[in-house]
């Protein structure tokens, strides 16, 4: 493009993210372009037969293409700097003196969701945590329910069926004996103590808290893509003044983010990268849908490896240039936090 067809093509796509609907060229001479309205029709025409713009209808405006987002985007968007007050309101909205990391989470996802007007989302690592307390508990015979808490909060409920009845004094002594031998460590370390502790003593407590971690109801949590996912703000997309014209796709939407497991599948495309990913239409690894934009950067533990993120989903039409930098600074919060501790606000 020559530059003032840049300039042209960028006032319009600045205009149709700020508005919403199709750009006309009065609008566009109106910006400030010394050209007639039939001369920059001409230029948004070329445009068209180029792929950066199209016509949703036959007497509207231009328009960007997914084509023309990702121009823009990677071409000619100026990213905001966010102001020290902006980001002393990210830090409060997130912080927590007394925090555990499932309330971290929650806030960080709430707080993208309020900042963008969009899906806030957080994907938070499992990984092979400390355990606080276990409880088991018989449901009927044989059958019984291990309920885990984890350091950080996070409670998972696991059910079995054992092959023989264990009566309650041996669920009591079962109990005590997990949480005697399991606090403050993680299950790995405590399956592989107890796997060498066995070749000295057949004691039956023992043996029945092996069955448990042989049978994965205390499961070993290695780090891996299995993580926790926290979305906020899904009431957001029905704020959208183009909302009624999109319910179906918005049905589509919610319905996928209940599959938790298929939105993790966008952090294999996050392993490589640094800094702030922006997905426009169908180009999401995951979502494929040209309707919805995700804005997302993965978060790191201490040893460098990717093993969560922060970001948000919402319209292909995102003001991409003031939710980068609120994206991009959560997830350095974030990441401060879980590795560091709280922060001051």
């Amino acid at each position: 493009m020559d530059e003032r067809t840049l300039h042209i093509f960028k006032l319009i796509v600045e205009e149709y993210l700020k508005k919403g609907t199709p750009v006309g060229s009065e609008t566009i001479r109106q910006a400030g372009i010394d050209l007639s309205p039939a001369s920059i029709r001409n230029v948004m025409a070329r445009l068209e037969d180029e792929d950066y713009l199209y016509s949703p209808h036959t007497s509207a405006g231009r328009q960007p293409t997914e084509r023309g987002l990702r121009f823009f985007v990677d071409r000619l968007m100026v990213v905001n700097t966010l102001k020290p007050s902006e980001q002393k309101d990210i830090r409060s909205r997130i912080s927590d003196p007394e925090q555990t990391l499932i309330p971290l989470y929650e806030r960080a996802s709430t707080a993208l969701s309020g900042l963008s007007s969009c899906i806030g989302l957080v994907i938070a690592p499992k990984t092979d945590r400390p355990v606080q307390q276990i409880q088991c508990l018989e449901l009927e015979q044989n059958k019984i329910l291990a309920i885990i808490m984890m350091q950080d909060g996070t409670i998972e409920n696991r059910v079995t069926k054992l092959e023989n009845h264990i009566n309650k004094s041996d669920l009591e002594k079962l109990t005590n004996y997990l949480n005697e031998h399991i606090a403050g460590r993680t299950l790995s370390e405590f399956h592989a103590a107890l796997h060498k502790s066995a070749k000295e003593n057949q004691d039956r407590i023992q043996d029945l808290a092996r069955t448990l971690l042989d049978k994965n109801i205390l499961p070993s949590m290695e780090l891996d893509l299995e993580g926790h996912i926290f979305i906020q703000g899904k009431s957001r997309l029905f704020e959208d003044h183009q909302a009624q014209r999109k319910i179906d796709e918005i049905r589509d939407l919610l319905k996928f983010l209940e599959e938790k497991k298929e939105v993790l599948g966008i952090m294999s495309a996050l392993q490589e990268s640094e800094g702030v990913r922006i997905f426009i239409g169908n180009e999401n690894p995951i979502l494929q849908q040209p309707t919805w934009s995700t804005v997302i950067k993965g978060y790191h533990d201490q040893n460098g490896r990717v093993i969560g993120a922060t970001g948000i989903i919402g319209p292909t039409r995102l003001n991409y240039s003031q939710i980068v930098p609120i994206v991009d600074y959560t997830t350095l919060i974030m990441e401060k936090m879980i590795n560091l501790g709280p922060l001051t606000p």
